[in-house]
């Protein structure tokens, strides 16, 4: 489902023909018309991360792996090994497959392409002056047959291509002999069967193309291969094998619409460790972006956001020029590893009804908020930073941000791994904030389907035992503020409430003992008193005190404990 849904992306907006490819080139090897190393060029800003790498059109990188990798070169494109010949045998490898390709063509590219490989790799010594321990560029390379220097850091990982007297040698070039003496080249060794992606018979390919993904800390890898260990592997099969029975045009199709869609910003976004691809069928971009916009909320967003959400609580569905509600939407949730990519979730569904599920899960986190809250709708990026110490996505549990995002989309129940992971910050002694009491208002209403005290703000009306207790341990700890004239270092909150979420019998006697000397310390007590007889009035006569409470009932001893913080503030500021 996953491969033809790709080839189906590929078929609808593809960009580049089977054979070629976009790659990420930061170099280019600068050659005269006899093969002569005549420079190294950067290709990008080498002082930007960003724009360092220059994105062509190249022939097909078909993937290499395994003890004979040295043996599969890559075609007027590949890294230093091969091109500058930091490994004879890789260099040997890419010599013979460019002598092979451009024997016959005559044109002044071909020519000073073969003669450069026909001359040997460039000789070179390292200037051993500049070594450094601590840098990565420990050794600056000085070429003896061109005035050239480079660092070991760019010979090993850029990328090159040629250019001859300054001019660049690849598909955009131009040169029609090259690019058909390459597509004439097209070809795989491998047995003909019938392709479990589009059931035609054709060659089927055993090594599948590299995904690329747009962030520094993961690399190219995969989606299907075959493991070398005998115990993962298919009956009978042998590394040698196909990965598994796809035919070399679906292969191309599914690895370049990938790698398309997580070269753009609009149809992915990272949730800690896992990105999130989506597409809509067919050309069309917009719905894409609409979904970028409300899964990914930002400040500056702010009113066309709430347009939306206004539209959506009514039932409807905003007008938005050339986004079709009705169309399938595919999101594909993928976490790379060390040996391949791992699919965290496919979900395909009609883009309106995801958009519902999206906006509801941002309506039972609605909240009473502070005047100075930076985002109208909380990011799920934000949530996953709260069940961490550092405050950091990048710290989440690396499953969580896949879970997170498959509840959202799926309208499911949010995974309960979330509510422990808020639930410990807070016992920990973490600031019961507007994001944590959402999550926690959220997850009650979804996974433990109450209503009562889920609210947006404070509900003076309820009686349940557990958020009228989280109601009166706030009251408790502000009449303790008061009474000590804001001199404590610590208070009830840093001592006592973890156990009162928990345990209520065990620390409410004392902290209620202890209140009665704090109303004693003050002139005007007479609001806490009220307000804590009220509380203490709400509650059973003969048990007020449970001795343990329940997941649930904790959740409801936070939210009661937010609402009244929110409750007690904003009155006090109308006063």
């Amino acid at each position: 489902m996953i491969l033809q849904s790709l080839l189906r992306r590929y078929e609808d907006t593809a960009e580049v023909l089977p054979g070629w490819q976009k790659r990420n080139v930061s170099h280019a090897l600068n050659i005269s018309e006899r093969g002569e190393l005549l420079g190294i060029i950067p290709l990008g800003d080498p002082g930007d991360k960003k724009t360092s790498k220059l994105a062509l059109t190249l022939p097909l990188a078909p993937g290499r792996s395994g003890k004979n990798a040295y043996e599969t070169a890559y075609f007027l494109c590949d890294d230093g090994g091969f091109m500058l010949g930091l490994d004879s045998r890789k260099f040997e490898s890419a010599k013979k497959l460019h002598i092979k390709l451009l024997a016959s063509v005559d044109t002044l590219a071909a020519r000073a392409v073969t003669s450069y490989f026909s001359t040997g790799a460039p000789a070179y010594i390292a200037n051993l002056n500049e070594k450094k321990a601590d840098v990565i560029d420990s050794y600056t390379f000085q070429l003896i047959n061109a005035n050239v220097t480079i660092t070991e850091k760019d010979m090993i990982g850029a990328k090159f291509v040629f250019m001859v007297n300054g001019k660049r040698v690849d598909y955009d070039d131009g040169d029609d002999k090259i690019i058909s003496a390459w597509e004439s080249a097209q070809f795989h060794d491998g047995e003909i069967g019938r392709c479990l992606v589009t059931g035609v018979r054709e060659p089927i390919i055993r090594l599948h193309g590299k995904i690329y993904f747009a962030s520094v800390t993961m690399g190219a890898q995969p989606l299907i291969s075959m493991n070398d260990q005998t115990s993962f592997r298919s009956y009978g099969a042998v590394p040698k094998d196909p990965a598994a029975q796809i035919g070399e045009k679906a292969a191309f199709a599914y690895v370049a619409a990938l790698n398309n869609l997580l070269s753009d910003p609009n149809h992915r976004q990272f949730v800690g460790d896992d990105v999130l691809i989506y597409w809509a069928e067919g050309k069309g971009g917009t719905e894409a972006e609409t979904f970028s916009l409300l899964s990914n909320p930002t400040e500056s967003e702010d009113e066309r956001l709430s347009a939306i959400m206004k539209y959506v609580s009514r039932g409807k569905l905003p007008d938005i020029d050339g986004c079709e509600w009705g169309k399938p939407f595919y999101l594909l949730c993928l976490s790379p590893n060390a040996a391949r990519i791992s699919v965290r979730f496919f979900h395909v569904s009609v883009f309106g009804d995801i958009i519902k599920n999206l906006t509801g899960h941002y309506q039972r986190l609605d909240i009473v908020k502070s005047r100075n809250e930076k985002y109208p709708l909380i990011p799920p990026w934000i949530i996953l930073s709260e069940t961490t110490v550092t405050k950091k996505t990048a710290d989440a549990s690396p499953l969580l941000g896949g879970q997170l995002m498959q509840s959202i989309l799926k309208n499911a129940d949010y995974p309960i791994t979330l509510y422990y992971g808020i639930l410990n910050r807070i016992r920990a002694g973490d600031e019961i904030n507007r994001t944590k009491a959402a999550i926690i208002k959220a997850i009650l209403i979804k996974n433990f389907k109450e209503n009562e005290v889920t609210t947006m703000a404070l509900n003076p009306d309820s009686n349940d035992r557990a958020y009228i207790l989280g109601r009166l341990f706030f009251v408790l700890e502000q009449l303790q503020k008061e009474a000590s004239g804001g001199s404590l270092n610590t208070t009830i909150r840093e001592r006592y409430f973890a156990s009162a979420c928990a345990n209520p019998q065990s620390v409410f006697p004392t902290v209620l003992r202890l209140s009665m000397h704090h109303s004693a310390k003050l002139d005007n007590a007479v609001r806490y008193e009220k307000l804590k007889t009220e509380l203490l009035g709400r509650l059973d006569e003969v048990s007020p005190f449970p001795a343990a409470l329940s997941l649930a009932e904790q959740g409801k001893f936070i939210l009661g404990y937010y609402h009244q913080t929110k409750d007690f503030f904003t009155k006090k500021d109308t006063e």
